[in-house]
């Protein structure tokens, strides 16, 4: 009994809620159609003056049979005619033979002149506008006898003619439904079409578009909202939160436009920045390394007095000033706004057994194998500088001699820096580089 009882209340109350929805409804729907009226009359009055694409009189649509104008025409005539009737109409027209007795005779004699090349006469296509297989007499006529295309015009199928009529024959089938059945609004990917004072009239998006959106109109496909159907279309009325919702969407636009540009400026800003500090950190670095360079020369006129363990750390010395002084200058080149960046960086186009023989000459008693010779484009500074730290460290902490080899493997250049010391059988630089068989 508590269950029954149960039940019955949420039926009620379910019941309740839909008499409100359908009271609430019904109370809106007129309001709503009522604010639509106004819009739309001022959107007709601006569209009566605006520029159409295209237009067609309505008398000149009404002279055509309705079968041409209805999309189902252009299909063979199932509902009326017997498959194997259509199949054997299908067998003669290949073959021009066989029997034609299920068929009407209208076909019959159609597909006997067409066999013999007979012509026939314009008020024959007037009489006999649909073949049984889909499509016009006409346009099956005109395969055969294109002469008569001119004559016979009038009695093709809107789609057969799709340039005629103001470009009618492109609508889909359910705009020509709705034109052969009377209706006077169409819209069919964002163009519209509008019967007015006798006459069919094409408008381009751009054109009818603003002029609703003046009227407080929106022209939407039926199918959802509807406050005041048009036909196939509906016309509802802008609200205020349709505007707001726009103007929503393009202000969160233009923040996102503008927030992603506040980011981009305060990158480069950081960027700009810490690029000044690498340059002055750069330039102060000059003084301290031009200093060490003036000891090394006092050092230098003095080197036959220094003992042999001292003469062995100068040469160190010497060495590792000369390179703080080429990466200061290097350094400074590419911070700078010159295009010094770009030079450092762009490849240089060297023959590779040349260029290994000039860093062996920078280091006393290193000997390069190379596999197989060849002309290449290589950022020298900074591969230059890589080797030469590489080729330091081997001879300095390795064991003589010093090997560089260079192979070429699947695009890649490979240079394998080794010595002999038995700590690390595997080549002292080998990394990131792909495998490849000797």
């Amino acid at each position: 009994m508590t269950s029954g009882n149960n039940y019955c209340a949420t039926s009620k109350t379910e019941r309740c809620k839909h008499h409100v929805v359908f009271l609430l409804a019904a109370l809106i729907a007129p309001i709503a159609a009522a604010s639509s009226t106004p819009a739309l009359e001022r959107f007709t009055t601006a569209l009566a003056s605006a520029p159409a694409a295209a237009q067609v009189a309505l008398g000149e649509l009404q002279q055509l049979d309705e079968a041409l104008i209805r999309p189902a025409s252009l299909y063979p005539a199932f509902t009326t005619i017997p498959l194997p009737a259509l199949t054997a109409l299908y067998r003669f027209r290949r073959e021009c033979s066989g029997t034609l007795d299920l068929v009407p005779a209208a076909a019959r004699q159609f597909e006997q002149a067409r066999c013999d090349k007979a012509i026939l006469p314009e008020t024959w296509f007037a009489a006999h506008p649909l073949h049984p297989l889909g499509g016009s007499y006409a346009w099956h006529y005109l395969a055969y006898h294109p002469e008569a295309t001119a004559a016979l015009q009038r009695f093709l199928h809107v789609r057969e003619r799709p340039d005629a009529l103001a470009g009618l024959g492109r609508l889909s089938d359910d705009n020509l439904d709705a034109l052969a059945g009377g209706q006077h609004w169409l819209l069919q990917q964002q163009t519209l079409w509008w019967q007015h004072q006798q006459v069919w009239r094409r408008y381009a998006p751009a054109v009818w578009q603003p002029l609703a959106r003046q009227a407080g109109l929106a022209l939407t496909a039926a199918g959802q909202r509807c406050d005041l159907p048009l036909g196939n279309i509906c016309a509802n009325p802008l609200s205020a939160v349709d505007n707001w919702r726009r103007w929503l969407l393009a202000c969160t636009a233009l923040v996102v436009a503008l927030a992603l540009t506040y980011a981009w400026l305060q990158r480069r800003r950081l960027h700009s920045r810490q690029q000044f500090i690498l340059q002055m950190l750069t330039h102060e670095l000059r003084t301290p390394i031009a200093s060490l360079g003036n000891v090394v020369e006092s050092f230098r006129h003095g080197f036959d007095a220094l003992p042999d363990s001292a003469q062995t750390g100068f040469g160190r010395l010497a060495d590792g000033v000369q390179r703080m002084r080429q990466l200061a200058d290097a350094s400074r080149h590419y911070l700078s706004a010159s295009g010094g960046r770009g030079a450092l960086e762009a490849p240089a186009t060297v023959i590779l057994s040349e260029w290994l023989a000039a860093v062996c000459e920078r280091h006393e008693g290193l000997q390069f194998c190379l596999e197989q010779d060849r002309q290449l484009a290589l950022p020298l500074y900074w591969i230059s500088l890589c080797l030469d730290n590489l080729l330091d460290n081997a001879g300095r902490y390795g064991k003589a001699p010093v090997r560089l080899s260079a192979a070429w493997c699947k695009g890649w250049l490979r240079l394998t820096v080794a010595d002999a010391a038995t700590i690390r059988p595997a080549p002292a630089w080998a990394w990131g580089w792909p495998s490849c068989a000797a």
